[in-house]
Parts: C-alpha cells; sequence; structure tokens
C-alpha cells in the first residue's frame, strides 16, 4: 500500500465505518518494526502540537511544564495503553503481540487527532459544538478501541471486549491511585 493523502484518508474513512476491517487491514501491511515506533513517535509530537494549539486558542498560557513534559506525558500515557491492551489481552487468551499493539494504539491516537483538528475548527468557528464533539469522540474511541482489540487479539464478542476494557480502566485508575497515596502524592487534604 502505497502511503499518500488520498490512501491515509481512505483508511481513516474505514477506521471510523469499520473499524476491525481497517485493524486487519492495517496489521496485513506488514510494517517494519522501526517503522511502528516512528509512527507512534510522529503521533505524539502531532497530539502535543495539536494540544498546544487547542489549549492557545481557549485563552490558556499553554501546557504546565512546558511541551517536553506533555510530550514524556503523552508517551507514558500511549505506551501504558500499548502494554494494557496487549497485555490484558493475552491473560484473557488474545494472539495479539507487542509489536501489532504499538502499531494500532498509534493508528488510533491518528484517527483521533482528526477529532481534536475538527475540535479547533469547532472552538473557532462555532464554540458551543466543541463539547459535542469531544462526547461523538469518545464515542468513537470506544468503538474503535474495541473493534482493533477484537482484530489484534482474535476476540469475537463486542460486549466482553468493551465491558473489560471499561473494567480495566477502572482497576488501573484504583492501583495508580493507591501507588499515588502510598507515595503521598494523593490529591487535596490538609
Amino acid at each position: 500500500m502505497e502511503l499518500n493523502l488520498a490512501t491515509v484518508s481512505a483508511l481513516v474513512r474505514l477506521s471510523l465505518t469499520r473499524p476491525r476491517e481497517a485493524a486487519e487491514r492495517i496489521l496485513g501491511l506488514n510494517v517494519p518494526d522501526d517503522a511502528r515506533w516512528l509512527g507512534f513517535v510522529i503521533v505524539v509530537v502531532l497530539s502535543v502540537l495539536i494540544g498546544q494549539a487547542s489549549v492557545l486558542l481557549m485563552g490558556e498560557d499553554g501546557f504546565q511544564g512546558g511541551m517536553l513534559f506533555m510530550a514524556m506525558f503523552q508517551t507514558m500515557i500511549l505506551l501504558g495503553m500499548v502494554v494494557a491492551v496487549q497485555g490484558i489481552g493475552r491473560a484473557l487468551g488474545g494472539t495479539g503481540t507487542f509489536p501489532d499493539t504499538l502499531l494500532l494504539i498509534a493508528w488510533l491516537q491518528f484517527v483521533m487527532l482528526v477529532f481534536q483538528l475538527i475540535q479547533i475548527v469547532a472552538l473557532v468557528i462555532i464554540p458551543p459544538l466543541f463539547g459535542l464533539i469531544t462526547i461523538g469522540a469518545l464515542v468513537f474511541f470506544m468503538w474503535m478501541l474495541t473493534n482493533f482489540i477484537m482484530a489484534l487479539h482474535g476476540f469475537t464478542s463486542a460486549m466482553k471486549v468493551l465491558v473489560g476494557i471499561i473494567f480495566s480502566f477502572f482497576g488501573m485508575a484504583f492501583v495508580l491511585a493507591l501507588l499515588l497515596g502510598l507515595f503521598g502524592l494523593a490529591p487535596g487534604g490538609v
């Protein structure tokens, strides 16, 4: 598959309309490992730049801690997501590999950048649409993630995968809250 604007936009449309098929097509490309990592890094950089533009358009001063901090934070979040999707999926009988998970999560984040760009346009032209677009983006994210995990790990039940995603999210948030509390980094308090 040749990488140009037409093929990328077609793959974005396929990801939004038939995400499982898109994931299978992406996995079928047999992208080399170094290109998967490069795509991951590019998506992190684009995400930080688009996020900074959003913050500036809202009249804020920019990211607290600077763009380097945001790049590291975004990298940790996305790598954590890759490890969780791959590890939890494998623990539940899935067949996905780390390189394939990296590729699909990088692509998913790329598609979500399209939503971020739409949010920026809405923020400039019709600000009340910003919240609705955010909700729509979250719905599409969950739908695409569910289907990508199904394609990655060979799962057949979308409902089981969705429930697994939700429980995994809350479980990891609980563990993170405990760890932060143990290190005295809990929010608020006297």
